[in-house]
Formats: C-alpha cells, structure tokens, sequence
C-alpha cells in the first residue's frame, strides 16, 4: 500500500520541494509505523501535510513553543500521547542592544545551518530568544557567540516558551479595478501596475507563504501577502464596488 498524496496545485517550487521532503518523512513513519519528527515548516507547508496525513490515517502532532508561531515541526506517529515540545524543540535566548530578525537568521545559517533547521525569532527590548531542532541546540550554544559586531551569550530558555511578538497593524482602504496580484500590490504598495508586475514577476511577493510569480492571479479574501522590503499585508475583504465598478477593499498593514 501507498502513500496517498497530490501536491501538484502547489505553485511556489521552494515550497514543493520542502514539501516532498516532508512527505517523505511521513512516508518513513506510514510504512515502519514508527515515530518521526519533522523540520520547520511553514503555515501553508503544515496545512499541505496536514491533510496528506488524515487521508492517509497517520496520526500527526504539530508543536510549537507558542501558540502564535508560524514554523511548526510535526510528529508523526507519537511514541506518548503525554507530548512535549521541549523533547524536539528549543528556545535559546541572549541579551541584545541592536540586533535585528534577519542579524540573527542570517548568523544561525553562517553556522551552516539550514532555513528549515530554524524555527521562529523574536526580537524585544534587550533580549533576542529563536526557537531550533534539538539536534542543533548545543552546537548552537557553543558555537554562535556573535552577531554583527555584537557578542552574543546564549542560554537555555527554562520554561521553553516562546515570548510572543506583538502584532500592529495600520488599518487601510482602497480602490482596485480587480482581484488580480499586480493591482493588489499596486495599492499596497503605491506603485504603477507595471512596477507591481516586475515586482512579481522578480519573484519577491509571497501570497500565504508562496512565492507567485502570476501578475494576474486572483487573490482570495484573508490572504497573507508578503513583499520584498515593503513588509507584510493582509487583504481582509471586499466591502464593495464603486459606480466605476472598481473593487472598494479592506486591508491591514503589518507595522
């Protein structure tokens, strides 16, 4: 028998890929029906294998150090039913003065580290904490004693919990004469529709943790977009139409 899966409507070939190596670990876990822990993965990623393990009747655990985190790893096939996100996940944290999300991310994969060896980061006042595979925490540790020219010294976060990032928006509205991607960044973003469309077409706007290349694809109510050094928007909703029949739409803005 098997595994049951489709993941051709999956457009963003990253994506796919992180995808196909997941799918093969719950392969791993569906034939030996032995305990498997994944990588980090995103939202939509998760989803994707959420839905490949019920059709394929694979018991699946997600785990996090905080319920607000988007990179998950999954367990499939749990060894407890007691399962706890310290057994495969750590939270590190340090003191910090200056040091950015992307400071950190781009130190952890200095280290040789892989994307998807590294979970979510939050940076607050003074202090940094990420979460990473606890196949990595101790290398980790010793290893990372600088950011930028920062000097860094990393411990253990005891309770394992992630602290949660506060989340702003700058709430807006507009006019759009349709749904399709490149209007969309073009009110987003105050550029002219064919700026919009190289923007795309450069690969560097994510719609719901993909990247989409398709100027004219139609974006869904609810949608998580994502673009290169303007930040992140989400498309709450269409409210209506005006008398030139152009799209009156609801969208926030990540502060």
């Amino acid at each position: 028998m098997k595994l049951e899966y489709n993941i051709d409507f999956v457009e963003d070939k990253s994506v796919k890929a992180n995808i196909k190596k997941a799918i093969s670990l719950l392969e791993k876990s569906f034939y030996t029906k032995k305990e498997v822990s994944s990588f980090f993965l995103n939202p939509y990623e998760l989803s994707v294998l959420n839905d490949i393990a019920k059709i394929n009747n694979i018991e699946i655990v997600f785990l996090s150090c905080n319920k607000e985190c988007e990179r998950n790893i999954f367990v499939a096939n749990p060894y407890s039913k007691e399962i706890e996100s310290k057994d495969y996940i750590s939270v590190l944290e340090f003191q910090q003065n200056n040091i950015t999300h992307p400071d950190v991310l781009g130190a952890l994969l200095n280290l040789g580290l892989e994307r998807n060896d590294i979970g979510d980061i939050y940076i607050g006042d003074g202090l940094c904490e990420f979460v990473i595979l606890n196949k990595d925490k101790d290398f980790v540790k010793f290893n990372l004693t600088k950011i930028k020219n920062e000097r860094v010294s990393l411990d253990f976060k005891k309770d394992n919990i992630l602290s949660k990032n506060k989340i702003e928006y700058i709430e807006k509205r507009g006019f759009i004469s349709s749904l399709r991607l490149d209007n969309i960044v073009s009110e987003f973003v105050n550029l002219s529709r064919s700026k919009a469309k190289t923007l795309i077409k450069r690969r560097l706007v994510k719609v719901n943790f993909q990247i989409i290349d398709n100027p004219s694809k139609i974006i869904e109510e609810n949608s998580l977009i994502s673009i290169r050094k303007e930040g992140r928007f989400i498309f709450d909703k269409v409210i209506g139409k005006s008398k030139k029949d152009n799209y009156d739409i609801e969208y926030r803005k990540y502060k």
